[in-house]
């Protein structure tokens, strides 16, 4: 059952999975399996679902902090660690009453404002933009998990959210879940490959992350946070930035309400 917690990516090593008792490898096991594999970081863990997993059972963490899991995901979990189920961590995308989860979503990428920078294909986790230099990108809608990730990156704000109607039913779901972990695996493989040949930069704070287990050095919490709030404050720009520009068209109070919050918030978190 907890094969797969062999062999992982360099980046998850630190974790020593495979010295843990069997009874923790199976919770870790049974509590990833259900997580949906975006790899977003709402968590709180820029490196991923497994360490948010690994986190539940190794180190207590609230069992309710995946954002795109929901309230059943969360209940799940908190079964499988018997303990009382929490209310979820709430999501910007209202639930989908056909799944009762955030409504799923896509990234799509205006293709006439599209300067084919490339900066948003390393950080998408599973790989699922394709694109060269100076020519138009695409984001295959099949394999993007939401993630918000390539938003932040992007320019020029050609990148945008959409709902997508995607209901699978359980067996369905397990499958893309392990189809998308397998990606993001090797997604991280290939990262390390590339980053050990002296071939990659570091873009990110995944990529700096894998970095640091490479040579061997360790990050500390407050470089976490650091690099969680760098996450967090880039989401919000990219946000203000869209608001901002809806807002020159034409004046909503709704809009302007909601940019001066963003605007709060983001000066709260670049406080030092």
């Amino acid at each position: 059952m907890t094969d797969r917690l062999t062999n992982l990516p360099i980046l998850f090593h630190e974790l020593n999975i495979h010295r843990l008792p069997d009874d923790k490898k199976i919770k870790i096991h049974q509590i990833d399996e259900q997580l949906p594999q975006t790899q977003c970081g709402l968590c709180g863990h820029i490196d991923g679902c497994l360490p948010y997993a690994y986190g539940i059972v190794m180190n207590g963490e609230a069992t309710n902090l995946c954002v795109p899991g929901g309230q059943i995901t969360t209940n799940i979990i908190s079964h499988i660690m018997n303990v009382p189920a929490p209310t979820a961590t709430p999501s910007k995308w209202a639930t989908d009453p056909t799944t009762q989860r955030p409504h799923a979503v896509r990234a799509i990428i205006n293709e006439d404002e599209c300067i084919g920078c490339t900066k948003c294909i390393p950080a998408c986790p599973v790989d699922a933009i394709i694109g060269t230099a100076k020519h138009m990108h695409t984001i295959i809608t099949d394999l993007c998990t939401g993630c918000e990730l390539c938003l932040p990156p992007c320019p020029v704000d050609c990148i945008t959210l959409i709902k997508y109607p995607h209901a699978p039913d359980d067996a369905t779901r397990q499958k893309e879940q392990e189809h998308l972990r397998h990606r993001y695996h090797h997604h991280l493989n290939r990262v390390a490959k590339n980053m050990t040949d002296g071939t990659k930069p570091v873009v990110n704070a995944v990529e700096s992350a894998i970095t640091n287990a490479i040579t061997g050095e360790t990050i500390s919490p407050m470089e976490q946070n650091f690099a969680k709030n760098t996450i967090e404050l880039a989401k919000i720009r990219t946000q203000i930035k869209k608001l901002t520009k809806q807002l020159t068209t034409k004046d909503n109070p709704q809009l302007r309400t909601e940019l001066e919050i963003l605007q709060t918030k983001l000066q709260q978190l670049d406080t030092p």
